[in-house]
């Protein structure tokens, strides 16, 4: 079957190692898969705003599939949200404190329009965290926090691979939340049901497209559900060793070979389908 539906995370797949992209190339992409009703989705574990600040200066219509599946919007009319449970999540936070393996962590509490991280602007991972993240703002007090939350963004500065710490995590999460690596040496945490693929899902049931028409590119654990929900499943030639154990179909280019764009032109041209 055609493909209908081509959704893509962002860091490591969409963006290049400079979190940019050929916005000239895209742009002309997306006219086409508008002018043909082909779904385009930005599927990415971050913030909403962060995506839509990615995308700037794009005309045209995409879907937002954030938080790892937590916050799903088009064009601008939310169609599915998660947040977290405010009892759990502030359960979970005393847990994470109080867990030695787990000392020197990052927090951040993730919105939809703002986020609140236990880290202050002299630490040395805060401006990568204020690129992620619109309106950063820290506190000492996650408890008073009223916003939804959608995510718990957890990690560590100077840490390469948190793989250890994500092992623990899933051992004593329970039922009630799920965690993925999300890259950066990053392990998000939301509800146990939200991951990409069921965002995905509540798209293919809203457009009435299935499984068989739909593409989908990422490049670590948290794009895992997501790739192998969609016959068109692509890791990225750059991918982490999870994404790249979740399908047998890898892209010839890489993020800063514009792999996904790639892939894109050739679904256009009708030499993938």
């Amino acid at each position: 079957m055609a493909v209908q539906l081509i959704a893509s995370d962002i860091d490591g797949t969409f963006l290049n190692d400079e979190h940019t992209f050929d916005k000239g190339l895209f742009q002309q992409q997306l006219q086409e898969m508008n002018d043909r009703n082909l779904k385009f989705v930005v599927a990415s574990g971050n913030q909403y705003a962060h995506c839509q600040d990615v995308f700037e200066g794009i005309d045209g219509d995409m879907t937002y599939v954030t938080e790892n599946g937590g916050l799903i919007v088009e064009q601008g009319k939310i169609l599915d949200e998660s947040p977290l449970d405010p009892n759990l999540m502030r359960d979970f936070l005393d847990y994470l404190f109080s867990t030695p393996i787990f000392e020197g962590v990052t927090v951040i509490l993730s919105t939809r329009n703002r986020a609140y991280t236990n880290v202050t602007p002299d630490a040395v991972d805060w401006d990568l965290d204020n690129y992620f993240y619109r309106n950063l703002i820290s506190t000492e007090d996650f408890k008073s926090v009223k916003d939804p939350i959608y995510k718990i963004d957890t990690h560590w500065a100077n840490l390469d691979d948190v793989r250890d710490k994500a092992d623990v995590l899933r051992k004593d999460l329970g039922s009630q939340l799920g965690s993925v690596l999300s890259g950066f040496s990053g392990i998000d945490i939301m509800p146990s049901h939200v991951n990409k693929a069921y965002g995905l899902q509540q798209l293919q049931h809203i457009w009435n497209i299935s499984m068989d028409e739909t593409m989908a590119f990422g490049d670590n654990e948290n794009d895992k559900a997501m790739l192998q929900h969609a016959r068109l499943g692509y890791a990225m030639k750059n991918a982490a060793p999870e994404a790249k154990d979740a399908t047998k179909l890898i892209t010839p280019l890489d993020n800063n070979d514009s792999g996904v764009m790639d892939l894109i032109g050739k679904v256009l041209d009708g030499r993938v389908n």
